[in-house]
């Protein structure tokens, strides 16, 4: 029997990774949907794509489900606040979008303007992996910001 390790230790174990901060948005019948993500890498440079994981219990993976695209968008380290907010950490009933300034990307994602890099991507392929999903993005648009490090997310709490 293949032995594997308990969910407990490797949720401790993984906890300790440190990775950038992403908020993962959609557009589906003109309403904007997000959530904030650290399961965000690239996959290619040519074609460029990249791949996000996102848990399949929440309203944002429907809906990009169904619309076949979404944006990530890569926070800077002053806003915090964005990533807490798409965290849920604000209130269920806080607005989302009303930290940051959005715009719509070509796939009609929103685009944080301010983002330390943002891209706009098209569903190309996905992987069930239990919980999550894996979708492989083809990006349609990439922008840099300058100016600000990145966020990142490690040891169960964010850090500038």
């Amino acid at each position: 029997m293949e032995q594997r390790a308990r969910t407990a230790d490797f949720t401790q174990a993984m906890a300790q990774h440190v990775a950038s901060v992403c908020v993962i948005t959609t557009r589906h019948n003109g309403e904007r949907y997000g959530l904030t993500a650290t399961a965000v890498s690239s996959v290619c440079a040519d074609p460029p794509r990249l791949l996000v994981c996102i848990n399949k219990s929440g309203q944002t993976y429907e809906k990009i489900v169904e619309t076949g695209h979404f944006a990530v968008n890569v926070l800077t380290d002053v806003q915090e606040k964005v990533g807490k907010s798409f965290a849920g950490m604000l209130g269920r009933s806080f607005n989302r979008f009303s930290v940051g300034e959005w715009h719509d990307g070509p796939t009609g994602s929103p685009l944080l303007k301010a983002a330390a890099a943002t891209f706009d991507c098209r569903v190309a392929e996905t992987l069930d992996q239990f919980s999550h999903t894996i979708f492989i993005g083809d990006v349609v648009e990439a922008t840099a910001g300058i100016g600000h490090d990145a966020l990142v997310y490690g040891a169960r709490r964010f850090r500038n």
